[in-house]
């Protein structure tokens, strides 16, 4: 990193570059304002100056340690500048500069601006540089999982999702490690940790339905749709459903269990997942109310009952009848305030539609 991208972006510290000696040679190229623009962008003086000059060594082309100081420059004013960072990108592989050096300054930009898609990307394209896949390849899973890159690069998404939970760009960085260096199974006792420091943490439940999807013991990528091996299916049911018994009302177990078999295993809505269900509902069980009243459950029958009379024609009256019961029981007690999509999803059953 060169000494000018460390100056302070403080306006009373700036100081212009057409002052600067290493700028002189440089003639700026200014923004074209259309005359009479009714909302003009109210750029900063530094801003606009940095700018203007970047324009210019970007129009030639220019590969050097000053234009790569002066993207950091305008990205810390900046950070979505995608064009910027697309040159930064090209100066840092053409100049050979130090790719560790560059996941620290990423790393001080993303303190501030974690949410930004543009570091996102920039912090791959480091990583494919200081890990090729030739090399990736070469290593086991439990090599990858050590490897400095990688274990460097877990911790960074980790530390920035403890940081918030939520923080799409990180589950999404982190989906890309696991992907390009096929660590699956790591990851999954990383989200099996996750979900159990917080059962309502959608975006784990999320990333355990990525993991199974993509390692070796789901189903390949390339064929989303197929199939699931019975010893997963029961697995991932006895798991869904001890977190239900955690937090009946948290949505998370519920949506994951029944996508995951309307998908992949259809007939296991009714032949393991209802069961299943249907004792947590029974008097005694130590559940039964926690279960009856949330709408998750009358939610999840009416998924199950509809797709079983699809599977089961000469039964389809009597199961559409039980959705449609249960189509009326959330729209009256227990999700009254999605009444009429209740309502709406009864009509569909009337009239022999499913979703």
């Amino acid at each position: 990193m060169g000494e000018s991208e460390k100056h302070s972006s403080d306006k009373d510290d700036y100081v212009p570059l057409k002052e600067q000696e290493e700028w002189r040679d440089v003639t700026p190229i200014p923004q074209e304002e259309e005359p009479n623009t009714v909302c003009p962008i109210a750029y900063t003086d530094e801003y606009s100056d940095m700018m203007s000059y970047l324009r210019a060594v970007m129009a030639k082309r220019e590969v050097s340690q000053r234009a790569l100081d002066l993207t950091g420059r305008v990205i810390e004013v900046n950070p979505g500048h995608y064009t910027v960072w697309m040159y930064r990108k090209q100066l840092v592989e053409e100049l050979g500069t130090d790719s560790e050096n560059e996941l620290d300054w990423v790393a001080e930009i993303s303190e501030i601006h974690h949410k930004n898609y543009q570091l996102w990307h920039y912090r791959e394209a480091l990583i494919s540089r200081l890990l090729d896949q030739k090399t990736a390849e070469a290593l086991t899973q439990d090599q990858l999982v050590r490897h400095p890159v990688i274990r460097r690069e877990l911790l960074f998404a980790t530390n920035a999702i403890d940081g918030d939970s939520k923080n799409f760009h990180a589950w999404s960085y982190r989906q890309w490690i696991v992907r390009t260096y096929g660590i699956w199974d790591q990851e999954l006792v990383f989200v099996d940790t996750m979900i159990n420091e917080d059962v309502r943490n959608n975006s784990a439940w999320n990333q355990r339905y990525f993991v199974l999807m993509g390692n070796g013991s789901g189903r390949p990528e390339k064929n989303p749709d197929s199939p699931l091996e019975d010893s997963l299916v029961d697995r991932e049911i006895a798991y869904a459903v001890e977190k239900i018994k955690l937090a009946p009302n948290n949505e998370s177990p519920w949506s994951y269990i029944t996508g995951l078999l309307l998908r992949h295993a259809p007939a296991r809505l009714y032949n393991t997942l209802l069961p299943k269900l249907q004792a947590l509902a029974a008097e005694g069980s130590g559940y039964a109310s926690s279960i009856t009243t949330t709408p998750m459950y009358w939610s999840a029958l009416v998924d199950i009952y509809e797709h079983q009379a699809k599977d089961l024609p000469d039964q389809a009256s009597v199961l559409l009848d039980m959705a449609k019961d249960a189509c009326d029981l959330l729209a009256f007690d227990h999700d009254p305030m999605r009444g009429k999509y209740w309502e709406f999803r009864k009509s569909q059953l009337c009239a022999g539609t499913t979703g």
